[in-house]
C-alpha cells in the first residue's frame, strides 16, 4: 500500500512536466525541425485546433499579423488570391494575438476567408520577430525560410514546391532595437560604420578635442566643429562652398542680435554662463558628396538656427570697403626668371616667394589681414607666376602696401561690390 501510494505521488508530480515537455517552446531558425504542437482558437476553420502534423504534404505559410497593422491587412487580400490558386499544395495560416472574438467580427466585417490563430503566445515564442507582417515558410517538417510579407509570391511559392529550395533572403529582427532611442546611438540598429549620411547638433560639450576635417576608413568624409558659435559654424561652412574666401570674419555681415546670439565678448567658453551660446556639429557624407559639403551644412545652420533664432545665412552681393589690391603705375610684369617653384620661409616674419602663383601670394595677403575692419580684395588682373619677398609678420596693412611698391603694386581703400556672407535674422 505504501509503495503504490508513492508511485501515484510520483505520477502525478511528473505528469504535468511531462506534457508541458512536449510543448517547450525553444526559437527555431532556417533549418530546425518544427515540433508538432497544438494551433489553438483557429477562427475560419473546421476546428478550433490543429496541429502542424494536421498539414503535412503542403507548404505552410505562417503570416504574423495584426489587425492594426496597415500593411498586413492590405496583404491578407492577396494571400487569399495565392491560396485560392495554389489550393491543396500549400496552406497560408495567419496568426495574430489578439483575441478569437475580435478576429472573427473584423474578418467577417471584410469578408476574409483565410484561418488564422488568434490569441497566440506558442507560435510569437518559436518564430521570434519584433515587428509584423513576418512571414515563417514550412515545409516537410522543417523552418524552410523566414520573410516579409512582400516574398509571398507566387513565384517564390513555385520554386519551393518544385526544387524544394528557398531562394529568398532570411529577415532578421533585432531585438536590442530600441524605437525610443536615436538610430545607431550605442550601437541602437546597427553600428556608426552603417552611417552612409549623418548630421548632428548639440550644445556645449564638456572635455573634448578633435574637430575638423576627416576622410575616415569608409571614406566618408566628415566636417566636425565642436565648441563653436553660430557665427563659426556659418564661417566654417563657407570654407566648403567654393567661395572660402567668404570664411574670413571681415568677408561676414552679422545682421542680428548680438546678445541673443552670441556670447558675452570677455567670458569664456567653458563659464557656465557662455555655454548656452555654444554649438558642436557633425556632418558626415559619402565621398561623392564631398564637393557639396558646404552647401549641405549651410542648410543644416539655417535649419536649425533659422528654428532657434530665427536666423539665416546667405551669399549676397554688397557694397562696402575694401582694400584693393591694384597696380601702381611703376608696375613691371612680374615673369619669374626661376624654373623650379619655391617658397622660403628662413626669416619668421619674411616670406620667399619663387615661381608661385600670384592668386597664392594674394590669398596669404587676405588670410593675414582676415580681421581687418575691411577685406583685401585683388584688382590687378595678373594670373602670372611671380617672384615677391612680403612681410607675412606686418600687423599694419599700410605698411605692408609700402613693401609692395617695389613691384609697382599697393593696397588702396575703395568701395567694391563683392559677395558676403550675411547672417540675417528674420522676424
Amino acid at each position: 500500500m505504501k509503495i503504490t501510494y508513492n508511485m501515484a505521488v510520483i505520477l502525478v508530480c511528473t505528469l504535468p512536466s511531462f506534457l508541458f515537455a512536449q510543448d517547450k517552446i525553444a526559437p527555431l531558425k532556417i533549418g530546425d525541425p518544427v515540433p508538432d504542437i497544438y494551433l489553438e482558437n483557429i477562427v475560419n476553420y473546421h476546428g478550433k485546433t490543429a496541429r502542424f502534423s494536421d498539414f503535412k504534404g503542403k507548404l505552410l505559410i505562417l503570416d504574423f499579423w495584426a489587425s492594426w497593422c496597415r500593411p498586413c491587412v492590405q496583404a491578407i487580400p492577396r494571400f487569399e488570391q495565392l491560396q485560392r490558386e495554389f489550393g491543396d499544395q500549400i496552406q497560408i495560416l495567419l496568426v495574430t494575438p489578439q483575441p478569437a472574438t475580435a478576429t472573427a467580427k473584423f474578418f467577417s466585417e471584410r469578408g476574409f476567408t483565410l484561418p488564422s490563430v488568434t490569441g497566440d503566445q506558442k507560435l510569437s515564442k518559436l518564430f521570434p520577430h519584433k515587428y509584423v507582417p513576418h512571414e515563417v515558410w514550412i515545409q516537410e517538417g522543417k523552418v524552410v525560410a523566414i520573410t516579409d510579407e512582400a516574398d509571398v509570391t507566387a513565384d517564390h511559392i513555385k520554386i519551393l514546391l518544385t526544387a524544394k529550395k528557398s531562394v529568398m533572403g532570411e529577415k532578421k529582427s533585432n531585438f536590442n532595437y530600441d524605437l525610443t532611442q536615436p538610430l545607431l546611438f550605442n550601437g541602437n540598429g546597427g553600428q556608426a560604420t552603417d552611417l552612409l549620411y549623418h548630421s548632428v547638433f548639440t550644445g556645449y560639450l564638456d572635455g573634448i578635442g578633435g574637430g575638423g576635417v576627416y576622410t575616415d576608413s569608409m571614406s566618408r568624409f566628415k566636417i566636425r566643429a565642436l565648441n563653436g558659435t553660430v557665427l563659426q559654424l556659418y564661417q566654417l561652412a563657407m570654407r566648403f562652398t567654393g567661395t572660402r574666401e567668404l570664411s574670413r570674419t571681415n568677408r561676414c555681415i552679422p545682421e542680428f542680435d548680438m546678445q541673443e546670439v552670441l556670447p558675452p565678448a570677455d567670458v569664456p567658453a567653458y563659464d557656465p554662463a557662455a555655454r548656452d551660446f555654444y554649438y558642436c556639429y557633425e556632418l558626415i557624407v559619402p565621398m561623392k558628396l564631398k564637393d557639396q559639403a558646404g552647401e549641405l551644412m549651410l542648410e543644416d545652420l539655417n535649419r536649425f538656427f533659422g528654428t532657434l533664432y530665427h536666423l539665416r545665412g546667405i551669399i549676397e552681393k554688397r557694397t562696402v570697403k575694401c582694400w584693393v589690391l591694384r597696380k601702381t603705375e611703376a608696375f613691371k610684369e612680374l615673369v619669374s626668371p626661376y624654373t623650379t617653384p619655391e617658397v622660403i620661409s628662413e626669416d619668421p616674419n619674411l616670406l620667399v616667394y619663387r615661381k608661385q602663383p600670384f592668386s597664392k601670394f594674394y590669398q596669404i595677403l587676405a588670410g593675414i589681414y582676415r580681421n581687418a575692419p575691411f577685406p583685401v580684395i585683388d584688382q590687378t588682373g595678373i594670373t602670372s607666376e611671380i617672384d615677391i619677398t612680403f612681410p607675412i609678420g606686418e600687423k599694419d596693412i599700410r605698411k605692408f602696401s609700402d613693401s609692395l611698391e617695389s613691384y609697382g603694386l599697393h593696397l588702396v581703400q575703395d568701395t567694391c561690390r563683392i559677395d558676403m556672407l550675411v547672417i540675417k535674422q528674420l522676424k
